[in-house]
């Protein structure tokens, strides 16, 4: 419609382009999003299990996902609450600590993951309220999820 709008006042008609350009570029950045392809990659992963009415909090290893989907646009990790979920269900079931609140970090690089690690860690190892478990891979690991592309975040 930017094309064929005409007016004989002069500043209606660049306010008119400028509102098209606004409406031509909102519409390429949602397209771009809605269509990013997701990148095939290996991740390094570790999560965390806490539970604020209870002093225990879990903390999993690096773990590696060899196979895991990246979004390109925004660099997060494809199906991470499922991640999150395969934690708590284990922390419920095994542990039995009901009600717990869980998240992954993840990382394209070790060493920036590492990183991350550490700093959680010293974080819930300073508050004396808190007694801090780590999970071995042994005892907790990761199951790898098959992505499809019928599927989206």
């Amino acid at each position: 419609f930017c094309i064929f709008a005409k007016n004989k006042d002069n500043t209606t008609m660049s306010r008119t382009k400028i509102l098209c350009i606004i409406l031509v570029s909102i519409f390429s950045l949602v397209t771009g999003y809605i269509y990013a392809k997701p990148k095939k990659t290996k991740v390094y992963v570790f999560g965390i299990s806490t539970n604020f009415t209870d002093s225990i909090t879990y903390i999993t290893d690096i773990q590696t996902l060899e196979a895991a989907y990246i979004e390109t646009k925004t660099g997060f990790l494809y199906d991470r609450s499922i991640y999150a979920q395969q934690l708590q269900i284990w922390v419920e079931q095994v542990k039995l600590q009901p009600y717990t609140t869980c998240a992954i970090f993840f990382n394209e690089s070790k060493s920036k993951l590492e990183k991350k690690y550490k700093k959680i860690q010293d974080k819930y190892y300073k508050d004396q309220s808190t007694i801090v478990q780590l999970l071995e891979p042994e005892e907790f690991e990761f199951k790898q999820l098959e992505w499809s592309e019928h599927e989206r975040l």
